[in-house]
Order: C-alpha cells, then structure tokens, then sequence
C-alpha cells in the first residue's frame, strides 16, 4: 500500500468516526428538535383551532337563545286584530275548501289581515305589526290549515327565505298596481311598508343569517 492510499484510508475512517460520534448525534438532535418544534406547533394549532370553535359554538348558543327570546316576545306580544284575523281567514278558506285564495294577492300577510288602500286598508302601525309578527311566526303552528307546500316556500322564521320573500310580495304588489287608477293609495302604503321593512328587519336577519354553517339550501338575502 502507498502512502496515498494510506492516507486516504485514514481520512475515510477520520469522517466515519466524526459522523459516529459527532455529525451523526448532531444531526439526529437537530431532527428530534424539528419534530418537537413541528408537534408544538401542531399541538399550538390544534388548541387554537379548538378554542375557535368552542367561541364559535358560544357564540351561536348565545344567538339561538337571543332569537328564541325576540320571537317569544313577538308572538306572544301579537296584537288581538291578528289573531282575530288569522281566526276569521281560516274560516273563510275552509268554507271555500282554498278554491280562489292562492291569487297574486295572496300571502301570509294576508291571512294576518294586511290590507292597504285609502277606504279599507290598516292603519300604518297595524300593517307594520302583521309585517313583524310575519317575520316571525311559525307558519306550521298558526297556519297549518294552509298546504304544507306552501308554508315552506316562505321560509322559517326570521330567515332569509322568509325575509325575501315577503318583501318581494310587497314590491311585487306595488308594481302590479303601479299606475292604476284608485290604487294611488295603496301603492304608496306597499312601497313604503317595503321600505320600512327592509330598514327594520334586514338587520335582524343578517344578525342570525350566520348562525348555521352554509349549505346548499342557504338563500342570500335580497338587497
């Protein structure tokens, strides 16, 4: 054996040695750090993650209760004119076994007595009293005479399927009218009851609109 390759051998057997019991040690500690360093952080993640989601179910119980307690307030606060309303248009439709009731007029509104116009309409308080307590009845409860079909198109209470859905009626109503002769008046009373509606009760849809994770079924609500 030369002496180059003597050398040479003793170089290989220098860096195996330093990687036994130097490199090697070091770099298996440097690892061990990285994957203690990386479950901390994951360990860091997941509580924060936990925590996100214990303040959001907080924050949707908090929701629930407050909306329950708004539409206990309203429904029992409802105004006698339109139970007695309710009472009196259920009597009608069953007598007339629905025929003739699901007209462009009709609505939910209506079986709560809303009415508008100069000589039989309501009174602006009692018109913007059937709106609030229509936003949050339970239609399956106080108009279950009416197709189960039906009832569900408008959504349930304080949503934003119910919310669209009545304020388009209203909109709806008023350009039917737009226009025509003796109808000045409740056109009027329509797009100012739908404006008021929009400025009252959008608020309290877009605060309880979020309180359910988005689904397909989930309506935007109407500008």
């Amino acid at each position: 054996m030369n002496d180059g390759s003597a050398l040479l051998l003793l170089l290989i057997a220098a860096l195996a040695l330093l990687w036994l019991f130097v490199w090697g040690p070091q770099a298996k500690q440097v690892r061990a750090e990285r994957e203690r360093d990386t479950a901390k952080a994951q360990a860091a993640k997941e509580r924060l993650d936990a925590e996100k989601r214990a303040r959001r179910e907080a924050e949707r119980s908090r929701l629930e209760a407050e909306r329950e307690a708004l539409l206990k307030k309203i429904r029992t606060s409802a105004p006698d004119f339109i139970l007695k309303a309710r009472l009196e248009f259920e009597r009608e439709y069953k007598s007339k076994g629905g025929e003739g009731i699901f007209g462009q007029e009709m609505s939910p509104l209506v079986c709560f007595g809303y009415r508008v116009g100069k000589t039989a309409g309501r009174t602006e308080n009692e018109r913007r009293s059937i709106l609030e307590y229509a936003m949050a009845a339970d239609y399956d409860t106080t108009l279950p005479f009416l197709p189960a079909s039906y009832r569900n198109e408008w959504g349930t209470p304080l949503s934003a399927t119910r919310f669209n859905r009545i304020h388009q009626h209203l909109k709806n109503m008023a350009d039917l009218r737009d226009g025509r002769r003796n109808f000045e008046f409740a056109v009027a009373h329509w797009r100012a009851d739908a404006s008021w509606f929009h400025k009252e009760q959008r608020p309290r849809v877009d605060r309880y609109h979020g309180m359910y994770a988005p689904s397909s079924g989930t309506q935007r609500i109407g500008r």
